[in-house]
């Protein structure tokens, strides 16, 4: 990827976040859309993504709407966004993950006619070259149009063999934001943009030490949590595996799965009914708490664009085992706030988890370094420069106090 075609759009050092933050001056509030496939009650990065956006800029007193789709059997989220949904989200398997699309009757109107009915300044898309919604708002909209990209890929065959279908959607972006240098290299490979670098955001209001514990939670033993969903990419099974190493070399130990999914089942099937492996499912609120309580979070992803739940463990001071990928080697680093280890290899990731139960003053140090770490990204920082690139494409100038 070229140096010049790749910019940050928020300085993430090391350290607190001091009080300096960029102001947009706007002269009235924006009525914004964000078009996602992915929103609650399904789970996942992009979800957060949108929600704790959406709540930070109507705390600043902008208007945002969530245009999404519903997914069948489910009633309507209630986190007190306006939700508008069109058509049925369908699981489909892709990108070594359960991914969702969108499915029902007259969709391109129903979006045309949202849109348009919703007055918007802004329409901010996410995973803009994904069918259907994103693309089909991209397509419909009569404003300044912004994209977030968020996921990481080896190769794409769909893009390589329809690269100038997908180069013109993005080219009809106003603005093209990744979530991370591994996001955007990954769709650099196929198509041109001048790529905006704006990490995702964690509500450290939260995710934070001081969370409750769970209920019914007991801590006679140390928990390693595994929180995430149940997709092959986020490499549960290559967890399982180690679990039982460290069981086998004598450690006394809880393993607490939270998250839901499609394979759920085959799942529970593989921990062959171990007393010591907990199913809890789904988690919304009181995903803290489970980290907050826990002592290590264990996160054998095999693929990802961003480490969204390293930071949310993170947040709550809880030392990390991870992956050594692409992704997450932007969040965090070996032995800074977290140990990393060949992804897929059972073995040296039981041998990560057996060196922290081994050593509560390692846990200590990873955990505060992580907390120092986590609260960079907190979201106030990162909605600033998403309304900044609001302001920029818009014609606004944005000033420093």
């Amino acid at each position: 990827m070229e140096r010049s075609a790749l910019r940050s759009a928020v300085d993430l050092p090391c350290e607190p976040p001091s009080a300096r933050s960029i102001v947009v001056e706007r002269p009235r509030p924006l009525r914004i859309a964000h078009v996602t496939e992915y929103y609650y009650p399904h789970l996942g990065g992009v979800c957060e993504h949108v929600h704790f956006f959406a709540r930070e800029a109507r705390r600043r007193g902008h208007h945002v709407d969530i245009i999404t789709s519903s997914m069948r059997g489910t009633r309507a989220p209630e986190r007190g966004e306006h939700v508008v949904q069109i058509g049925y989200s369908q699981p489909i398997y892709a990108n070594g993950s359960m991914a969702r699309i969108t499915v029902g009757l007259a969709l391109r109107r129903r979006v045309r006619e949202v849109l348009r009915r919703g007055g918007y300044d802004i329409v901010h898309v996410h995973s803009p070259l994904v069918p259907t919604l994103p693309l089909l708002a991209i397509d419909e909209a009569h404003c300044p149009t912004i994209g977030t990209f968020h996921t990481y890929f080896d190769h794409s065959r769909i893009y390589s063999h329809f690269p100038a279908y997908f180069q013109r959607r993005l080219d009809r972006l106003d603005a093209a934001i990744a979530v991370s240098p591994a996001a955007a290299e990954a769709h650099a490979r196929h198509f041109r943009a001048d790529w905006t670098i704006i990490p995702n955001g964690i509500d450290t209001e939260s995710f934070t030490p001081q969370a409750p514990p769970p209920p019914d939670w007991t801590d006679d033993v140390p928990v390693i949590l595994f929180l995430g969903r149940l997709d092959p990419r986020n490499g549960l099974a290559t967890l399982l595996r180690a679990f039982r190493r460290v069981r086998e070399r004598g450690y006394r130990s809880r393993l607490v799965v939270v998250g839901d999914g499609p394979l759920r089942a085959h799942y529970e099937r593989a921990a062959l009914a171990d007393p010591d492996i907990t199913f809890v499912g789904s988690v919304l609120e009181g995903r803290p708490s489970y980290y907050a309580h826990s002592a290590i979070y264990a996160c054998p992803t095999t693929k990802a664009s961003f480490g969204i739940t390293l930071l949310e463990a993170m947040a709550c001071g809880t030392p990390v085992v991870c992956s050594d990928i692409f992704g997450f080697r932007e969040v965090v680093a070996h032995e800074r706030e977290a140990l990393l280890f060949p992804r897929d290899d059972h073995e040296r990731l039981a041998d990560a988890l057996i060196r922290l139960l081994d050593d509560p003053a390692l846990r200590a140090r990873l955990g505060a370094t992580g907390r120092v770490r986590a609260l960079t990204y907190s979201w106030p920082r990162v909605a600033d420069a998403i309304l900044d690139v609001y302001a920029r494409v818009r014609g606004l100038a944005a000033v420093a106090p």
